[in-house]
């Protein structure tokens, strides 16, 4: 199949300087650097021009990379991916030997950035997923149905299964999955165990399978190279037995999350949540999928918890830091709260509403 650039290498080149600046920056260093010196190179950013439109073009082109590059580890380029090498002291990605790779595989990365989507599953967004559903379970005490929109392989639906370090002191389970924050604002003394009957479901348009090899690394190849022991963690987390207690569904409209929702008994708790989901939907789909939520709050009460970087998001709290909001749905009325700022990979955490001190209670 003959595929063709979607995108202009100017495009290309504005996009990778500002992933760098936004995303990498204080982050990923060889990331940082690399995109830098990628938005350079006039036939890299040809290459990258083949992205499939609606996807991240930085994430989906490194992670082709390194897609083909753990499934080639002999090539030169392994040795500067601490993923792959185990070396974690490496400075910088050389762009003559990244070039020389992305050459050599030329055909192989364009085919997979104009036909895969990225399907992130940042275990590490548990430390703040966690306490907020911890808390909401707790208030309504009764069986409670979990259900994350964009689940990929359901990681972030195990969050009660982890063990839990913020500001590097232990404060909830055991596991051989460690989630690991900094709390910047606020403090959480502890995490209430669910006690209550829990039924988890993950929605997504192409659903990964944890047993499928190629999925599987394909979404280890989307954690970027410079975060080692979050590629550890995502091996941990995709051979935990609790994954097949997971309802999966395939949906990718409004319809499809309408449909599942409204199986759901209206007796129980309801909790939505979708981490970096909303920014791969345009403006209308955006438009709809609100608009179902507050059709949905219309009918029943649930609690619709919201952790994105979308523009609107942004600019509505005035931050440039990853907006957790809790939009509550109770007595057919509405109430939008942020609880969180954070960033995308969940590594920091300040709390503005909700401080979850000896489980203090939600402002009603």
């Amino acid at each position: 199949m003959k595929h063709k650039p979607n995108y202009s290498t100017s495009d290309i080149k504005d996009w990778l300087k500002h992933f760098a600046e936004s995303e990498c920056k204080g982050n990923a260093e060889l990331y940082y650097k690399l995109c830098f010196e990628i938005s350079k190179d006039d036939e890299l950013t040809k290459i990258a021009s083949y992205t499939k439109v609606g996807q991240p073009m930085p994430n989906i082109f490194l992670g082709a990379v390194h897609y083909l590059l753990m499934k080639n580890p002999q090539e030169e380029l392994s040795k500067y991916y601490p993923t792959i090498s185990q070396v974690e002291n490496n400075s910088e990605i050389p762009i003559d030997v990244f070039k020389n790779f992305c050459q050599k595989y030329e055909q192989e990365i364009i085919d997979i950035i104009s036909s895969k989507i990225v399907q992130t599953n940042v275990v590490n967004r548990c430390s703040y997923l966690f306490p907020i559903i911890s808390y909401l379970v707790k208030k309504e005490n009764k069986p409670t149905t979990i259900l994350d929109i964009g689940t990929s392989a359901g990681l972030t639906l195990n969050f009660d299964n982890y063990e839990y370090w913020l500001n590097n002191k232990k404060v909830y389970g055991n596991g051989t999955v460690k989630i690991k924050s900094e709390i910047k604002e606020g403090k959480i003394e502890n995490i209430e165990p669910i006690v209550v009957k829990l039924t988890k479901i993950g929605i997504d348009q192409n659903i990964i399978t944890p047993f499928d090899i190629e999925e599987k690394l394909w979404l280890k190849a989307l954690v970027w190279t410079d975060h080692k022991e979050r590629f550890d963690i995502m091996d941990k987390a995709l051979d935990s037995k609790e994954i097949e207690q997971i309802i999966f569904k395939n949906g990718s409209s409004v319809q499809d999350f309408t449909n599942i929702i409204t199986e759901i008994s209206k007796e129980e708790n309801l909790i939505i949540y979708s981490t970096h989901t909303l920014y791969q939907f345009n403006q209308e789909e955006k438009n709809q999928f609100y608009k179902m939520l507050d059709e949905l709050g219309e009918k029943r009460d649930f609690y619709f918890i919201s952790a994105e970087s979308i523009k609107t998001q942004l600019e509505k709290y005035k931050t440039k830091n990853t907006v957790v909001e809790l939009t509550t749905f109770k007595n057919q009325k509405k109430k939008e709260e942020l609880i969180a700022e954070t960033n995308g990979h969940g590594n920091w955490v300040s709390w503005k509403q909700i401080y979850f001190a000896n489980t203090s209670p939600i402002n009603d």
